[in-house]
């Protein structure tokens, strides 16, 4: 049996990784102090009301596999041992590990972790013993004794709160190589929770470990994709307490166990794989916006279906923490092009109180539709403090500064572009913080451009149109319009149904000759006495759009905040043929 005492000291995989990510010299030197040997009676008490306990092992060939134990009874014997007692499915590679018969010590990590409290504690050691025992009815119960020597409480950022309650199910699981089936890409979409189990081998036998952690964030945040060699599951790294104990082990080890629970079926995907970190250049060319991420190439897979025996009895909260989605350049739209120009502030135009057009000159044309995106990085602007926590604003940790936005004009020689932003965040009260004059103006680097959510169908314009805009979403409708003003054609049929707020009524003034209906829930605007416009000092309601019978002719183009586009779609549903509306949403 390994000694239970350990120096905690950090592996080289682990410096690399904070000297890659620019951690302080002496972050290493405050771990020690964060791991204890053995269990306080808190940690006692805390083990003892799980609800469910991952745990990883390694199999005879040195694979890391991670399962989630549902419904544990846990006991303490010593501040050093736990008991637990969990019912299990055989077929678990977990199980199997744990189980097999070997004069080696068995290593281990877990992790128990609170969804109703957002809390976690991480824990690794040995295992004294394993045995699977079979009662009535069948069932198999497996008992584990894990000598420990970690215990570590972790942050509650990115855990998604979750009541469960115990449900038996029947487990019925089925095994892959290289590639992942649909069913476990379906529950991939659906995953905000993960665990993952890494290894590492020391010169010194006694340093050897292996770690067990939580990862979260948006649904989907973990992507997938497959190619000549076989699937790939990629992880974004996010802000955390920079040990990077997990991608340290990836360094030195380049191996992972990841458990991938659906706690509202009850399913598990369990895959093993090699694994390595690809930082700045190489991740931004896998994933756009990340400078760390994981790439986990598969090997094996199990897809068990009723594997958790526990239920989902609320609603899933997300946490605060999560950034924004982000996808692969793989699943960037077609439409989207990259591209690696600078961007010069020539002008700014005040619209509304809290709106401004800002105009952009660019040192070559560009081609994009009416109504396209162009995508600004912002990063060199911004000042960057490490902060473990920051309830205030807990998406600042995670910010990349990388902003798109609609652009709203283009000049005729396609060298200025013009943006229309609303003042209401960090990076759009820097750019409302600008001014033109001796300073030097402002450069930002263009990332990319695209879009499809325009009114014109290879160069054919939609002849019959109803446009639904909430306040800056308005700014692609204004693109469209003035194209097809540009034009010289007649205008083709149009109806505007503009929900915005006081004075960003102003957006759209020079909109004159098209039928607009204005919903303004300040009550406050004002209009032209010959604007033609039909005014109403409230929010927009489904009764406001067209009947059934008036929109079958016409296509349907949707932009403005989550919730509006939400409530129209809804109103639509059953009245509309779906190919016929358009949204417009920023996933890159």
């Amino acid at each position: 049996m390994l000694p239970i005492r350990k120096t905690h000291r950090q592996h080289e995989g682990e410096l690399h990784v904070q000297r890659m990510r620019n951690a302080p010299a002496d972050q290493s030197s405050y771990i020690s102090g964060a791991i204890n040997d053995e269990m306080s009676h808190q940690h006692v008490d805390y083990y003892r009301q799980l609800q469910f306990l991952p745990l990883s092992a390694l199999d005879a060939s040195g694979t890391p596999w991670v399962t989630i134990l549902c419904n544990p009874k846990i006991t303490a014997p010593s501040n050093t041992l736990l008991h637990v007692t969990a019912r299990v499915n055989t077929a678990d590679p977990f199980v199997a590990a744990v189980s097999s018969s070997t004069k080696k010590p068995i290593q281990f990590a877990g992790i128990g972790i609170d969804f109703r409290r957002r809390s976690r504690v991480k824990i690794a050691g040995t295992v004294d013993s394993a045995t699977v025992t079979t009662v009535s009815e069948g069932e198999q119960y497996l008992n584990i004794d894990l000598q420990t020597n970690e215990h570590m409480g972790n942050c509650p950022k990115y855990i998604t709160i979750r009541q469960l309650r115990p449900l038996p199910r029947t487990p019925t699981t089925a095994s892959f190589q290289k590639h992942l089936p649909t069913p476990a890409l379906e529950l991939l979409e659906k995953a905000s929770t993960i665990f993952i189990s890494t290894r590492h081998h020391d010169q010194d036998e006694r340093e050897s470990d292996m770690g067990c952690n939580h990862r979260g964030g948006p649904k989907g945040f973990v992507r997938y994709f497959e190619d000549e060699n076989g699937g790939h599951l990629v992880l974004p790294d996010y802000s955390g307490n920079r040990f990077y104990q997990s991608l340290g082990n990836v360094e030195t080890d380049p191996v992972m166990g990841l458990a991938i629970p659906d706690f509202t079926t009850g399913d598990l995907l369990q895959v093993s794989g090699r694994a390595r970190n690809l930082f700045n250049e190489q991740a931004e060319k896998i994933m756009p916006g990340a400078t760390l991420i994981t790439l986990v190439s598969i090997d094996n897979a199990f897809l068990t279906r009723g594997a958790l025996d526990l239920e989902l009895v609320s609603q899933e909260q997300m946490s605060p923490y999560n950034p924004k989605q982000r996808f692969l350049a793989k699943e960037a739209p077609a439409s989207r092009k990259s591209v690696e120009l600078k961007a010069r502030l020539v002008d700014i135009r005040k619209e509304s109180k809290l709106t401004s057009t800002f105009t952009f000159a660019l040192p070559s044309p560009v081609d994009l539709v009416p109504g396209g995106h162009a995508i600004f990085d912002f990063s060199k602007y911004a000042e960057r403090q490490y902060r473990h926590m920051n309830d205030r604003d807990p998406q600042s940790l995670n910010d990349d500064y990388v902003r798109t936005y609609t652009v709203s004009a283009i000049s005729e020689d396609k060298l200025q572009i013009a943006i229309t932003v609303k003042k209401s965040g960090v990076v759009s009260s820097f750019l409302h913080a600008q001014t033109l004059g001796d300073n030097e103006p402002l450069e930002l680097d263009l990332k990319g451009l695209g879009g499809n959510f325009t009114c014109f169908d290879e160069h054919n314009t939609v002849p019959k149109m109803i446009w639904v805009a909430g306040g800056a979403g308005i700014t692609p409708f204004l693109a469209m319009y003035r194209a097809l003003r540009a034009s010289g054609q007649p205008l083709p049929e149009i109806e505007l149904y503009f929900s915005c707020r006081g004075d960003e009524l102003a957006l759209i003034a020079e909109m004159t000759d098209i039928d607009v209906k204005v919903f303004d829930s300040t009550a406050s605007s004002t209009l032209p006495g010959n604007s033609g416009r039909t005014f109403f000092g409230r929010r927009i309601l489904a009764t406001d759009l067209p009947d059934a019978s008036r929109l079958i002719d016409k296509t349907i183009f949707i932009c403005g905040p989550a919730g509006l586009m939400a409530d129209v779609s809804s109103w639509l549903d059953g009245k509309v043929d779906p190919s016929r509306i358009r949204y417009e949403r920023f996933t890159f």
